[in-house]
């Protein structure tokens, strides 16, 4: 029987597992022992860093006002306790910024304050906006203080209790300036940069990423911003002129970037102040091209025929936009999966990624 085995017998076979919520469910309910090390939160951090190195994307959040649901899966045959009823109902005035580490960054446009919630449990933190930030040229992100960058033995502490901060990049409205600022949970207060840049460097209105203690957002002219928020010091460098892009953070803990000109995918990284490129990937294989040259053609979809709209943490798992649908693309395994259906004016997602915490189950012995 299961139970029989000797203890490390039970972590070799359980390390082995595929980090998915159904497959993990299925593996609390085999027996007493099996439930207990799945729902170990060490055990759920050393999987995560073995088998992946960042959390399972189970799907996305956005701003489309036009879906009822807030939140679209990945596979709809997930658990009933990831439909976030509560932020279809109670929270449709606020709007998704970022997610990090299982948490989410919303902002109230009406009442100007911030929002980060774990969806997971339920816990958020109300913040006062900083007093300049506007979504058309600002950027913000979400910085969890159990992050550990760089690989190590440090363990993670769970980040629906962590201190965090946030991170606000903005134009000013008045001066067009380029200004930052820093919010912490630890002293409730914001901290604003210690320079502004002027009004040539211009937000373009897409995600910023944070890598490590850096916030790196898009400017115009194929510029991005680099705010360091331990310093608070703001510096610009060049990127790929490739088509549509978008940053993320690589699993190797460094900035990357994913662009796509026509089919053609390309992934870069940057070392030492340079981009490598790290993969290319002709599109045109693997999406369902013959669907998309229909007769019928969507005019929006004529010159860019896809669009990067989302990048999961890690760079692996890719949301892209064509006039078919919209599709998750694995950039390791090559594999791709419809989601959803095409929605031109979705133009950006928020890759949501978490390990699944198994509910309490009837055991056997």
């Amino acid at each position: 029987m299961t139970t029989s085995l000797p203890e490390e017998l039970h972590l070799e076979i359980l390390k082995r597992l595929l980090p998915s919520p159904q497959v993990l469910a299925r593996a609390s309910a085999v027996c007493k022992e099996w439930h207990r090390v799945v729902n170990d939160p060490v055990f759920l951090h050393e999987l995560y860093r073995a088998r992946r190195g960042a959390p399972v994307t189970l799907g996305f959040f956005h701003n489309f006002d036009d879906l009822a649901r807030r939140f679209v899966h990945v596979d709809e045959a997930g658990p009933a306790r990831f439909t976030f009823d509560y932020v279809d109902h109670k929270m449709r005035k606020w709007k998704f910024l970022d997610c990090c580490h299982g948490r989410v960054l919303l902002h109230d446009e009406l009442w100007y304050r911030f929002l980060v919630w774990q969806p997971m449990t339920g816990d958020h933190h109300l913040v006062s906006n900083a007093g300049s930030f506007n979504r058309r040229h600002s950027g913000a992100a979400l910085i969890c203080e159990c992050a550990r960058d760089g690989g190590g033995d440090d363990r993670c502490t769970p980040c629906n209790s962590s201190h965090f901060r946030l991170a606000v990049v903005s134009n000013d409205m008045v001066t067009d300036c380029l200004h930052a600022s820093v919010f912490s949970s630890v002293t409730g207060k914001w901290t604003a940069s210690a320079a502004e840049l002027p009004p040539t460097n211009q937000i373009r209105p897409e995600p910023c990423v944070i890598v490590g203690k850096t916030l790196y957002q898009p400017l115009f002219d194929y510029l991005v911003l680099a705010f360091d928020t331990d310093h608070r010091t703001l510096t610009t460098f060049e990127r790929p002129n490739f088509g549509h892009v978008r940053l993320f953070k690589s699993e190797d803990g460094v900035l990357g970037l994913a662009g796509v000109l026509g089919f053609m995918l390309s992934v870069w990284v940057r070392d030492a102040d340079t981009w490598v490129t790290r993969k290319t990937v002709d599109l045109s294989q693997i999406l369902p091209i013959q669907a998309m040259q229909s007769q019928n053609r969507n005019p929006w979809f004529t010159f860019m025929p896809v669009k990067i709209i989302g990048v999961a943490d890690g760079g692996h798992d890719l949301f892209l936009l064509t006039e078919v649908g919209i599709f998750l693309f694995c950039v390791d395994s090559m594999e791709l999966k419809k989601v959803h259906q095409a929605t031109h004016n979705m133009k950006t997602v928020y890759p949501y990624g978490a390990f699944y915490r198994p509910p309490t189950a009837r055991t056997s012995t």
